[in-house]
């Protein structure tokens, strides 16, 4: 059997030019190019937040040595202060005039309540006051003496403190000073009602001596002679 013919492979045109979608290759170039001028920015951004960050930091500074441990805050935390209040904001409004909460630490603006929170409680906002994330460990001579000071505390408790269910004592002072509110304008009503009972008997007595001047001894009233 003559193996001439066996195993011939089909050949392959490949004298043809190939040809390229501009349009596609262009578009795919300039998202690339968007893609990297983003990142770019999204880089810059975060350079200068970072910068800013290293400037308000006390350690960076060399106004300290190193960080404190994390310490408990000494000032209540107001949210209401500004709550109902309407201003007026403009282009040219300083940051810590307009809406929202400003850190005066870090120099910026929480627009809600959650995110301040949050702020204040972070890791930048802490690094810029100086301490770490790093909580202080208690020693077993600083419990007991904090749990001494509680059993103090509770044995200078008022008897009138404890109310039953856990209701708070401030919530049933309330509830008292509605309910007697409530009994005083019972008691306004019916005074009122008495004043104007009394005021509507002498209009009646006084309808009756008018009658008695102007000689009618009533209108039908009475019996025939």
């Amino acid at each position: 059997m003559s193996s001439k013919g066996k195993g011939k492979a089909a050949g392959v045109d490949n004298t043809a030019r190939r040809t390229w979608d501009k349009e596609e290759f262009e578009e795919k170039a300039a998202k690339r190019e968007a893609e990297a001028a983003a990142a770019d920015d999204e880089d810059s951004a975060l350079a200068i937040k970072k910068r800013k960050r290293l400037e308000r930091d006390p350690l960076h500074q060399g106004l300290i040595v190193a960080r404190s441990n994390l310490q408990k805050r000494d000032y209540a935390v107001n949210l209401s202060d500004r709550l109902g209040k309407t201003q007026v904001i403009g282009l040219n409004t300083p940051l810590n005039q307009q809406a929202g909460y400003y850190c005066s630490v870090c120099d910026c603006v929480l627009r809600d309540s959650q995110s301040y929170l949050d702020h204040i409680n972070g890791k930048y906002h802490n690094r810029a006051l100086g301490m770490s994330m790093k909580v202080e460990k208690s020693s077993v001579e600083q419990v007991k003496n904090r749990l001494q000071q509680l059993k103090e505390k509770q044995a200078e408790r008022k008897p009138e403190d404890y109310l039953p269910d856990g209701i708070d004592r401030r919530l049933a002072e309330r509830e008292a000073e509605e309910e007697r509110q409530r009994q005083a304008k019972k008691e306004a009503k019916k005074a009122a009602k008495a004043a104007a009972a009394g005021a509507g008997g002498e209009d009646e007595e006084a309808d009756e001596e008018m009658m008695a001047l102007m000689g009618f001894g009533g209108f039908g009233g009475g019996k025939k002679p």
